[in-house]
């Protein structure tokens, strides 16, 4: 017999799914992103070549943001994670910085260090997206049918009508968080609930979904 907190959607029709990101994708541009990143500092100390600093570092956020975005396309609402957004702000800050150290705004030095916090701050929300344990599940739908806002009492609802963004959200924490979204596959329309932030090998307890996710079976009317 299967414990209530055990008790996955795959229980009440849903059926679960991978969304996993392209490593290649992600990997390959933040790889090359770090050959500029490590250039500025030689040319800094060296002062050989100091025109293409702004050029080296700027060029090495770009590469860092271009894997991020590969890693994140793959599943909708993921910003809503405080630690995957403060790696694409503090990436967006470096790009900020080096248009400044170009203007003479700033001293090369923070672009540098604003370069370097960048990397590492994308480096933890890639690490995080990576680790994470891909529960996502859809059932089919119905653009007119609704979700059974009467018994989402916990949850922050957007639309009870069908959406191509975030319909209903329910945060656990700053950093995971469950939310309901539409989307059109090669099937027809469905519904996804995707519970991001849990890390790989820690059960999660569904109980916190606060769902009765038989209500979203519209199948068994």
């Amino acid at each position: 017999m299967t414990r209530a907190r055990d008790r996955s959607p795959e229980h009440h029709g849903w059926r679960k799914i991978e969304l996993k990101p392209n490593a290649g994708s992600v990997l390959l541009p933040l790889s090359w992103g770090i050959l500029p990143l490590a250039l500025t500092v030689i040319v800094w100390f060296t002062e050989t070549g100091l025109d293409y600093v702004t050029w080296l570092g700027s060029g090495s956020v770009i590469l860092m943001l271009v894997g991020g975005m590969g890693a994140v396309s793959a599943r909708q609402g993921i910003f809503n994670s405080q630690k995957v957004g403060l790696g694409f702000f503090f990436s967006c800050l470096s790009l900020f910085a080096w248009l400044m150290v170009a203007n003479d705004n700033l001293a090369t030095e923070f672009g540098i260090v604003s370069s370097y916090l960048a990397f590492i701050m994308i480096y933890r929300s890639l690490d995080f997206i990576f680790k994470d344990s891909n529960l996502i599940f859809e059932i089919d739908w119905d653009a007119k049918n609704r979700i059974p806002v009467k018994s989402m009492k916990t949850w922050d609802i957007r639309s009870s009508k069908y959406a191509q963004n975030t319909m209903a959200l329910k945060r656990f924490d700053k950093d995971s968080f469950a939310h309901i979204y539409g989307t059109r596959t090669k099937e027809g329309l469905v519904i996804r609930l995707d519970i991001f932030g849990i890390p790989l090998g820690e059960k999660f307890d569904y109980r916190k979904l606060g769902l009765n996710l038989d209500e979203f079976n519209y199948e068994d009317e």
